[in-house]
């Protein structure tokens, strides 16, 4: 992935909007500085997404907040009907 954002110029990112290590890691060991990381704002999480969110958060993603085991029972999806 390093290698397109190379082959653009690019040698830094002000804001990376990204929850994923792996992402942020290959990234920056191809030598390009990012200054700042990004929660994605809940408001551009779909509702029907928030399960995984909260799932991915839990299994290590990297976030802000870590949920707590409270907070991922009250997470809930949509329901088998919808």
């Amino acid at each position: 992935m390093p290698d397109v954002l190379h082959w653009l110029g690019i040698q830094k990112i002000d804001r990376f909007v990204s929850m994923s290590d792996m992402k942020y890691g290959s990234i920056t060991q191809a030598g390009i500085a990012i200054k700042e990381r990004v929660t994605i704002p809940d408001e551009l999480i779909p509702e029907d997404a928030h399960v995984e969110m909260e799932a991915k958060k839990a299994a290590g993603y990297w976030t802000e907040h870590r949920p707590t085991k409270e907070e991922l029972k009250k997470t809930k999806g949509r329901t088998f009907n919808e």
